[in-house]
């Protein structure tokens, strides 16, 4: 009763949690109230790297938190996706990828809504590929540095964002905060 009213009342229409076992074959995780843009996957029972993935880069553009080294297309860095597909309310995993579907591992994923559509946007000095949800308060933006201190990216959103994360996915470089 002494809290606030939340600006937004029901959370989970814009991030969810689910755990899950992982099959080694063919698997789809459902059962959100919204379609993830962004999904974190990490295994409970294994020491597998964590694996980052949104419907910007796609399901093959892998990024891992606790390590430093550049984007990875694919499993193994080949062709085959982690995640297939991204659904209405999940996603679709292929053929077990150790990473994200190893048969009988645990795995503990992380999702959040960033709105419904993908759009250039110019508001920064760089131009940016971006995905926004305003109401959120989320949105995940790629773009092309320019080697510039001074340089401002757009990002899609209503107000200054509270923490930003980025990563040079080209090379192997630091997270910053």
């Amino acid at each position: 009763a002494n809290l606030p009213t939340p600006t937004i009342e029901k959370g989970s229409e814009y991030f969810d949690t689910t755990l899950y076992t992982g099959n080694g074959s063919t698997q789809t995780i459902s059962g959100l109230d919204f379609s993830p843009d962004l999904v974190w996957i990490k295994s409970r029972s294994h020491t597998y790297y964590h694996t980052l993935l949104d419907t910007i880069r796609g399901g093959n553009a892998r990024l891992s938190t606790n390590h430093t080294s550049a984007e990875n297309t694919g499993s193994a860095g080949g062709a085959t996706p982690l995640i297939s597909s991204f659904n209405a309310d999940g996603w679709t995993l292929p053929n077990g990828n150790l990473n994200v579907n190893a048969n009988n591992s645990t795995f503990a994923a992380w999702a959040w809504d960033a709105g419904s559509s993908t759009v250039t946007n110019t508001d920064g000095s760089i131009t940016s590929t971006v995905r926004s949800n305003p109401t959120a308060g989320f949105s995940i933006v790629t773009y092309t540095g320019n080697s510039t201190d001074t340089a401002t990216v757009g990002h899609g959103l209503n107000a200054t964002p509270s923490m930003i994360f980025v990563k040079r996915r080209d090379v192997a470089n630091d997270w910053g905060v």
